[in-house]
């Protein structure tokens, strides 16, 4: 009787069919944000400016930005849960680092709804002009940045930080050997998402410099767009969106590592 109490008590998670639900489910999200977007600022349907930045992918305080940082930080949280399941299986140190790439991700999360790196990025660059000549040459080097200031400041960590996270994956991959157990779309959909990343990155990168303007009018009278800010605003949504779609790459990446070590696993909650 006690065997049968407690067999009834097990709730089984099945994460193929879990990981699929969340997958549609975001890539619903971003056609759904996507054609709202075209409606309120394309169409501009109401002719009112607080309406339109509400949808307005473009913008930080919108509900794209606040779709886009919720998943990244839940993409941080899956991360947290694969160092939790490793750790009695893997040295302290491999937890270290998961831990670290969990905060990571999460700090992302955060850092895109509040603007932290743009703003930060603008404060130190201020600062370093302050100095004038009597700034280094390396700070000197900085300032030739010809885009956004957070490019020069806070982007080299962020790229080493990617970079020691594919390192450090690759290595992890291989030691488990994912290419032979016929896993290698984990894989690859971490670093497609990486991937996304890295070419949004590109655009904004873009979009900084002080000849973009004459590279909007290129394409405006080429594609003979109307209105300028039609093509200034689609490379911000084509921007903002290959970023989520890449967040999206990388936590259904992470949460089938996640099933893949967890298959079997039994989790008992006790009230002590």
């Amino acid at each position: 009787m006690p065997n049968e109490l407690n067999q009834a008590k097990i709730h089984t998670i099945y994460m193929q069919r879990l990981i699929k639900i969340i997958f549609i489910s975001c890539i619903a999200s971003q056609v759904f944000l996507i054609i709202f977007d075209y409606i309120f600022n394309y169409l501009d349907i109401f002719d009112e400016k607080n309406i339109r930045r509400i949808w307005n992918i473009a913008r930080e305080n919108s509900i794209p930005t606040w779709f886009s940082s919720t998943q990244t930080q839940l993409l941080g949280v899956t991360v947290f849960l694969i160092a939790m399941v490793q750790a009695a299986n893997i040295s302290r140190f491999k937890t270290f680092i998961w831990i670290l790439i969990g905060l990571f991700f999460l700090w992302i999360g955060i850092d895109d709804a509040a603007e932290i790196h743009e703003k930060l990025g603008g404060a130190l660059e201020r600062i370093m002009k302050k100095d004038g000549g009597e700034s280094g040459v390396i700070t000197q080097f900085l300032l030739q940045n010809p885009s956004f200031s957070w490019h020069t400041f806070i982007a080299p960590f962020f790229i080493l930080c990617g970079l020691g996270m594919v390192i450090f994956l690759l290595i992890d991959f291989w030691q488990l050997k994912l290419w032979q157990a016929k896993l290698s779309h984990y894989i690859i959909l971490v670093f497609l998402g990486f991937g996304c990343w890295a070419i949004a990155q590109g655009i904004d990168f873009i979009e900084g410099l002080e000849n973009a303007d004459n590279i909007y009018k290129s394409i405006q009278q080429s594609l003979e767009i109307k209105h300028k800010y039609g093509v200034t605003h689609t490379f911000k949504v084509v921007e903002e969106v290959l970023e989520m779609f890449g967040t999206t790459l990388l936590w259904v990446g992470f949460l089938y590592y996640l099933a893949h070590i967890s298959n079997g696993l039994q989790l008992k909650i006790t009230n002590k």
